[in-house]
């Protein structure tokens, strides 16, 4: 398909035609039948695309636990070589 014919002249419009094979072409692609059926409901998309928000939540709190650790490790190394 060539660009005039999909974008049209210079107008920046598109062509009437093309809408029509687009919407054709949408149709078959989703099973819409023109009687105004629609096709079956797609799942959420949490349930195709889960998150790792938790996991990586939980991660980030072990960090700072095992990071704290270390600090108050290391205040306590650093102190006992000033002590008397």
């Amino acid at each position: 398909m060539s660009r005039v014919k999909k974008f049209g002249k210079r107008t920046g419009k598109p062509l009437d035609d093309f809408y029509d094979e687009t919407a054709a072409a949408l149709e078959a692609e989703w099973g819409l039948e023109k009687d105004g059926e629609e096709a079956p409901a797609l799942p959420p998309r949490r349930a195709s695309h889960p998150s790792s928000k938790q996991q990586l939540t939980r991660w980030f709190y072990r960090l700072l636990i095992f990071l704290f650790l270390l600090l108050l490790a290391g205040l306590l190394w650093w102190g006992r070589q000033f002590d008397y």
